[in-house]
Order: structure tokens, then sequence, then C-alpha cells
């Protein structure tokens, strides 16, 4: 890749990077003894010395700091115009990437890629890794490909620890263990969140809110429901009428627990504090997932006129969500679990074919695999019409996601066995205690 040389020297870089940056020589130099420095070097009248370079880069990376800017200089920048000139090529870079992900083209060109990684590492642009990487990530998060998310924010990551006093590291780290989270491996992120918080005084309160309720939901998806409750409790201290969003999510997710846990009256006022958040920020299709939730309570507690209040709240305007959403296979899920405990199997397999479908549609991969699973299980209750086609029909979405591993392909090659064998019964068997070895119920 070509650069073009620059032409300015190296008072005349620093100019030029205050100007980009709109900061004022004032600004860096303040009334210590650097207050003619800038003014010095900028003229003529002294040379640029490592020393000086590196003084006039804290001074405007604390400014940056303080603006919450995702820029770091370095004295090199100052040292080496045509390092300067090669940062500035790969802003644009970097400002395409962005355009990708505001307008949901989630394509990425290897070519530009290849080309952006050349011009990182020719040059050692560690700050310009960081921003490039986690955005590429958020891309490839934002596309549910959690894999390729999970390479580029882990580069992210292990960059950060060029510059360990940086505030925006937080958000990284919360996004790899979110990214934790969304490929089963939540011990993973538990660790990752305990850590951090070991130096919880460094860490900027609008981190913390994000901090301990994906910290939470890890402990939630181990079913550690206790452990979920007790850094529930710190979420909704962070949250509690500053992020309204967080605040709602992390109610409902204390219902969950007590859900789970039996407690239902507890889950009911978990549910309606939710409901009451959420009428402060304009009610969203969160609601019916909320809706779908204490429907849930109600049918365990068999107070089906409560139950079918609930549910006819989310079907009354189930024509008019959002069907390019994230919630809206969800809600279907919920609508049609709901319908399951209530006997009416005709609707619940109708609105599962519905989540399915646009599980499929929005690269849900988890939704996916949720929803067959519980057509499976239906027809155990009813014979689900086409079950044999719909499952070779998502066949691939489902082998897309396993992680073969030498325990699962020995699984597989018995169960290959049994079968040319017509070994049938114990092929079933197997079947069986693989389910209820891992927490499922016999079909």
């Amino acid at each position: 890749m070509d650069i073009a040389i620059s032409e300015t020297n190296f008072r005349g870089v620093l100019r030029r990077i205050r100007e980009t940056l709109n900061i004022s020589q004032s600004e860096i130099t303040g009334e210590d003894s650097t207050s003619n420095l800038i003014s010095l070097i900028e003229s003529g009248k002294i040379p640029l010395k490592i020393d000086n370079a590196q003084l006039i880069c804290k001074k405007i990376n604390n400014i940056l700091e303080e603006r919450n800017m995702d820029l770091i200089m370095e004295p090199e920048d100052l040292l080496n115009p045509r390092r300067y000139d090669a940062k500035e090529e790969v802003e644009a870079y970097i400002a395409e990437l962005d355009k990708h992900k505001n307008d949901k083209d989630y394509v990425i060109d290897v070519d530009d890629i290849d080309d952006l990684e050349f011009l990182l590492n020719e040059y050692d642009l560690m700050d310009k890794k960081i921003k490039a990487y986690e955005l590429i990530g958020d891309i490839y998060f934002n596309s549910r490909d959690y894999e390729k998310e999970y390479e580029y924010m882990s580069k992210a990551w292990e960059l950060t620890t060029r510059y360990p006093k940086r505030k925006l590291n937080y958000r990284i780290m919360i996004k790899l263990a979110n990214n934790y989270i969304d490929r089963g491996k939540c011990q993973d992120a538990i660790t990752i969140y305990q850590k951090a918080l070991v130096n919880i005084d460094d860490i900027p309160e609008k981190y913390l809110t994000y901090i301990y309720y994906n910290y939470a939901l890890a402990y939630y998806r181990l079913k550690m429901h206790s452990p979920s409750l007790e850094v529930i409790s710190d979420a909704l201290r962070y949250s509690e009428r500053k992020e309204y969003n967080l605040w709602g999510k992390s109610l409902l997710l204390e219902g969950l627990c007590y859900l789970e846990m039996g407690d239902y009256e507890s889950a009911l006022s978990s549910y309606n504090k939710c409901l009451q958040v959420l009428s402060f920020t304009g009610y969203s299709d969160f609601r019916y997932l909320v809706c779908g939730n204490i429907a849930e309570v109600y049918i365990k507690l068999k107070d089906i006129n409560r139950a079918n209040m609930y549910l006819d709240m989310i079907l009354q305007d189930v024509d008019e969500l959002d069907k390019d959403g994230e919630r809206y296979c969800k809600i279907c899920y919920e609508v049609a679990s709901i319908y399951e405990n209530l006997g009416e199997l005709e609707q619940a397999e109708k609105y599962y074919k519905e989540s399915l479908e646009y599980a499929k549609k929005n690269v849900q991969q988890n939704y996916i695999s949720k929803n067959i699973i519980s057509l499976v299980e239906l027809n155990t209750k009813t014979k689900v019409h086409d079950i044999c086609q719909i499952i070779e029909q998502y066949s691939e979405d489902i082998i897309s996601s396993i992680r073969l591993n030498d325990n699962l392909l020995a699984v597989f090659k018995c169960l290959r066995t049994y079968v040319d064998n017509q070994e049938y019964d114990r092929f079933e068997k197997l079947i069986d205690n693989i389910i209820k070895y891992q927490g499922g119920e016999s079909i």
C-alpha cells in the first residue's frame, strides 16, 4: 500500500494534530513549565525531542480521555510524519467499517481487511488496531457470527494491555465477556467479570451497570440462581433511574430467577416492577416478553383466567410487532409455550413454527435450536404436521452450531454402529441416557 510522503515536518505534524482534534496550545500547556513549549516547537525555535513528545502526548491524551474520544496519541506520531499519515488512512478504513455497521451491511471485503492489517502492522499502530478490531467484532456481533466476533474482540482485548489505564478498555472487556455468554462459555465470562471487579474503583459507573447485569446473566445461564440474585441487586443499584433499559432487564432477570426457584410471588413482584419501569420509557416489544413471563407464573399458580388475560395482551398486538426485531421470535416462543401449558397444542405448534421461521430469518441460532426441541417434544403429545421435513429443513442450522470433540464424535459413531447392526433398542437407550445426563427429558 502506498503512503504519501508527508510534506510536513515535526512542528507541522504537531500543529496538524492540534487542529484536527480542535485542541488549543493553552489546553496542552496550562500554567506549568510547558507554557511556551508548543509555540517554540511549532515556530521551529527548538527541536522536538522524545521527552517533549512524551510530555505533549500525555497532555493530549488526558484531554481526549476527558472528552471520551476513542483516540490515543503516541510520541511516534509526532516524531514520524509518515506514521501519522498512516493513522489518518486507517481512520478512513475505520469510517468505512463504521458505515457498514450503521447501514446493517455486514459483508466485509476481505481485501479491505488485508489492506487494513498491512497498514496497522507496517507502522505498529496499536491504538488503531484496538479500535479497528473492536469495530469488526461489533459487525460480526450484529450479524450474530459469534465465533468471528470472538476472533476480533479477543485481539482487541489482548492489545489493551498496552494502555492499562484506558477507561474504554472496560467497554471491550464487557463485549468479550458477553461473547462468552453468547457462545455458552458462561464460567469464562464470570472469571472475566470477577477479575475486573477487583479494581472496581477504577471502573466508570456507566460500565459497572453493564458488568453487573451480564455477570448476573452468566450465573443465571448456569442455573446458579442465588449468586445471580446477589449480583442483580448490584445491577439494580447502579441502573435504577439512570439506565432504564438495563433497570428493566435486571428486574426481568430477577423475576426469571425467582420463577425457576419456585418463588412465584417474588417473580410476579419483579415482573410488575419491570412493567412500571417500561412505562417510563414508552412501551416496546420488551413489554410482551414480560407479559408472557407473567402468564407463565399464573399457569404455575393454576390461575388460568389471569394467564389468559396476559396472553390476550400479547395477542391483541402481535400482528403489529416488529418481525425483523430480535424479540419477535422470542415473543412467539413465549406464546407457544403458554399455549402448550394451557393444553392448546395446535396453537402451540403454530407459534413454535412462527418463532422458528423468524429465528432463521433474523439469524438467532439459539432460538432455532429451542424451537426444534420444543416441536420434537410437542410431537410426543400430538402429531406435529411435517415434523420430519422441519427437522430436515433446519438440520444444517443445527449441525453448523455443533462444536465437535472426541466425546461427541464417539457418541455419533456408537449411534451409527447400533443402526448398522439394527440394535434399535440400544440406540434408543443411548439417546435417552444422553438426554437425561444433559438435563433434558427422555423422548
